[in-house]
């Protein structure tokens, strides 16, 4: 009996030693795809997090008998909702798409580890921050993000100077880690960069935007450093000084992920078309044209401040070439298309960035009167705003994203390939996710042109109609994801697929982590 026990120890804690080993593979990635692999699930990570905060969210928004009390639990909800967003998913899915356009132009990353470090240090001072129960929205400006007293706290948790000092280092250490990644990444691609090739087009874009999160992210550090020395050190916060570090990080930041998507649309969609892009030369081009003018046009975010004509007059022009190249990417793409002898839409990822491509357009009409002054008071500070850049988010970020994530599958392994009834399925999960959401953008919009305020949780009643049908439609919408994901996974893990790099996935009920060798695809 005895000797049964000790050798069922001894299994059991040989099978620990190899999950814990396994897990470690994954955690400290070796290989290019275990890095895209570990930002990938930080991404969906953070994301379920934003979306439980916005259905808290919509929850109050909808209900009629709200009392006084229940604002700093709004708020709450607001702020864990941006600060996911925008600190968490945003960089971290914006490193997934520029490590995986590495991948498939056959760049590595050589120092994976490193950038894994960086990784855990940026996730969990993230999650620390978070602990604290910020409540001030995810943009922190000042004075409320540093005020204290009987109304209002910057941190409903964090209440001494010394936590709330502590927890801005905290979100400084995210923000810095944000920072070395993309310089880490730049010095591998050029390191691992073939000699007279040209990057692919995807590739390209992953690692100019990579230069640009490398030269916005640190006055986001510098902004919150400032207020972790405020509370530790009692150094005093010039409230123009600091907006203009931050929105210098705040207007680059939407593109950290849309623009590394551009480098995807333009690699995949030209596949699905079945030709070449219809002009690689004004696709590169545009590289230029949108990373530059993505640093430029920060000024149109302080329209309320008492701005000199020229300067105001330099935001709308500068907002307007940064259109210009988002109007050649569609000009481009859509040439691409509509010339080609057939798109396939049967491909789950083709279908993919196609709808995330028809969302850019729809979602990026709304951006183009924003900046002028004849119409920014009428729409400034409203649900306009709101529904305009989450059209963005849902359609070309998400749907986007997921055409990434379905293809990291099947560059996990060369031999998979989704079946028919897989591609229908996560074909009408993304259908079913982008339909309601594009509704509820154009819904927010409207609301927003009528007078519905952004970040008010009281408002008038004729808006109730259009948040019980946002609330209504979001819940529809969901599901569809789900359906989406779920269905891709489960072909890959019920079909049995082997990985040939770091992950690899055996049975349904067993997933093992292998180090393998680096595939180069396509580039």
């Amino acid at each position: 009996m005895a000797y049964t026990l000790a050798i069922q120890f001894e299994k059991i804690k040989k099978e620990i030693s190899v999950f814990l080993g396994k897990l470690k593979s994954f955690a400290l990635p070796k290989d290019t795809l275990g890095v895209v692999w570990l930002f990938t699930l930080g991404t969906v990570g953070w994301l379920i997090i934003v979306g439980m905060a916005a259905m808290n969210m919509r929850t109050y928004l909808v209900y009629p008998d709200n009392s006084a009390g229940i604002g700093p639990t709004y708020y709450l909800s607001l702020t864990l909702h941006g600060w996911s967003a925008m600190f968490g998913v945003v960089p971290d899915a914006a490193f997934a798409v520029i490590a995986f356009s590495m991948y498939k132009s056959g760049l590595s990353t050589v120092n994976a580890k490193r950038i894994a470090y960086l990784f855990w240090a940026s996730n969990l001072a993230l999650v620390f921050a978070l602990l604290g129960g910020p409540d001030m929205s995810w943009y922190m400006y000042p004075p409320l993000a540093i005020e204290e007293n009987s109304v209002f706290k910057a941190f409903l948790i964090y209440q001494s100077p010394v936590l709330i000092g502590l927890a801005y280092i905290a979100l400084a250490i995210n923000s810095i880690g944000g920072t070395i990644i993309p310089i880490i990444l730049l010095a591998d691609a050029y390191a691992t960069k073939p000699k007279n090739q040209k990057l692919n087009i995807f590739a390209a874009y992953g690692v100019a935007f990579a230069a640009i999160i490398a030269l916005t992210m640190p006055a986001l550090s510098a902004a919150e450093l400032w207020y972790a020395l405020y509370f530790l050190a009692g150094i005093p916060v010039d409230s123009l000084l600091w907006l203009i570090l931050f929105w210098f990080y705040g207007h680059p930041v939407v593109y950290y992920v849309p623009f590394p998507l551009f480098g995807a649309l333009y690699y995949y969609i030209p596949k699905a078309a079945g030709r070449e892009l219809y002009s690689e030369k004004w696709a590169r081009m545009n590289i230029y044209l949108l990373a530059i003018g993505s640093m430029l046009i920060w000024v149109h975010h302080l329209q309320t401040f008492p701005l000199p004509v020229v300067l105001r007059l330099w935001a709308n022009f500068a907002t307007l070439i940064l259109a210009a190249g988002s109007g050649l990417t569609v000009l481009n793409l859509g040439l691409t298309v509509l010339l080609s002898n057939g798109y396939n839409y049967k491909d789950p990822i083709s279908m993919s960035f196609l709808i995330a491509f028809i969302g850019f357009i729809l979602g990026g009409v709304q951006a183009l009167p924003q900046p002028f002054d004849i119409v920014n008071p009428i729409i400034h500070n409203s649900y306009f705003i709101v529904g305009h850049f989450h059209l963005i988010i849902w359609t070309l970020i998400i749907v986007g994203f997921t055409g990434v994530f379905l293809d990291l599958l099947k560059s996990s392994n060369v031999n998979f390939d989704y079946s028919k009834i897989a591609s229908r399925l996560i074909t009408t999960g993304i259908l079913l996710w982008t339909v309601p959401f594009m509704t509820i953008g154009y819904l927010m919009s409207v609301e927003g042109y009528l007078g519905m305020l952004r970040r008010v949780i009281a408002y008038l009643a004729i808006f109730e109609p259009f948040n019980l049908a946002i609330s209504l439609l979001a819940e529809i919408g969901i599901p569809g994801l789900v359906l989406a994901i779920s269905s891709a996974i489960g072909d890959y893990v019920m079909r049995k697929v082997t990985v040939g790099t770091d992950v690899s996935v055996q049975t349904s009920t067993s997933i093992s982590m292998n180090i393998g060798k680096e595939v180069k695809v396509d580039g």
